[in-house]
């Protein structure tokens, strides 16, 4: 058990290293390529290996049924278009680090989803975190956003929906990984989010990549490889070892990544108000998730 539980938590620091630094690469090709078409040649990359993975290690444990499509398609949606689109637009206009600090609520929306829709404990530290967390966004924003600057007040708005969609993909995830499996669920998941992404595909798409920059396909394929194919399937893969409430206060340490990334690759300022908001947001974070009880579930669907 103790060699299990290390090599948890070394997954999940290279986990959150990795999608730490995403975001300063989507903040470094943002600028050459429009938020959907950053989204589709992602994910249009990662399309590659995950076929090639499909009929390896794509199979599900059991068939598929057919009452799981509805909650695939919502995990697939959430997961490919919702998380990365909305992100891509944040980080059109606030910077990379502030962006993973405010997706870090994504925990917080996490445990609640949880509670109401696995039926894991919660406790009371929720409601707390949830305060703290949102006493922290205060700061953040108002010390990164310029007053009047309509187009930061909407990146904030961007960057929390990217976090409620993050919260919706791993929770309603999990019950398709317990079935069928994480590899499975992740490449079938990321095959279909794509192509309900292809209508959005246009003449720009072509245009922009024939232009990117060698440093912009540098990040690109650092997305769509390292950070999708490979992030993913690390991630399922944790999640079906144990509660997503207890896999999301690992992931804090990804705004901490993002913030020292921004600053040493570009520049972002490290403010007093990214130290204090962000610093209320992981506490938020950590107090809400920490030491919590294992997840119950019904019998019937319990795999151990």
């Amino acid at each position: 058990m103790a060699l299990k539980s290390i090599t948890a938590y070394v997954g999940l620091a290279v986990l959150s290293l990795i999608w730490g630094m995403a975001f300063v690469a989507i903040k470094s090709v943002v600028t050459e390529l429009s938020p959907v078409n950053l989204a589709l040649m992602r994910w249009m990359i990662a399309g590659v290996p995950f076929l090639v993975l499909l009929p390896i290690i794509g199979r599900p444990k059991v068939p598929f049924d057919r009452k799981d499509v509805p909650r695939l398609l919502a995990v697939a949606l959430a997961n490919v278009a919702g998380y990365h689109i909305s992100l891509n637009y944040a980080e059109t206009t606030i910077s990379a680090g502030l962006s993973a600090l405010l997706i870090a609520f994504g925990p917080i929306f996490i445990a609640i989803l949880s509670y109401f829709v696995l039926k894991e404990v919660a406790g009371r530290r929720i409601l707390f975190g949830l305060g703290l967390a949102t006493v922290g966004t205060v700061i953040l924003s108002l010390g990164s956003i310029t007053v009047g600057d309509f187009a930061s007040y909407v990146g904030i708005f961007e960057a929390l929906l990217t976090a409620l969609c993050y919260a919706l993909f791993t929770v309603l995830g999990k019950p398709l990984v317990h079935k069928y499996g994480s590899a499975p669920t992740t490449i079938v998941a990321g095959l279909v989010g794509t192509a309900m992404m292809m209508p959005l595909l246009s003449g720009s798409f072509f245009s922009q990549a024939a232009s990117l920059s060698f440093y912009g396909w540098v990040s690109v394929l650092y997305l769509g490889l390292l950070s999708t194919v490979f992030g993913y399937l690390m991630f399922y893969t944790l999640v079906s070892r144990g509660a997503v409430t207890k896999l999301s206060i690992q992931l804090y340490l990804i705004p901490v990544v993002s913030v020292i990334g921004g600053a040493l690759l570009l520049t972002e300022p490290i403010t007093l108000s990214v130290i204090v908001g962000g610093g209320l947001m992981l506490l938020a974070v950590g107090m809400t998730t920490w030491n919590r009880r294992p997840a119950t579930q019904p019998p019937s669907t319990k795999k151990d």
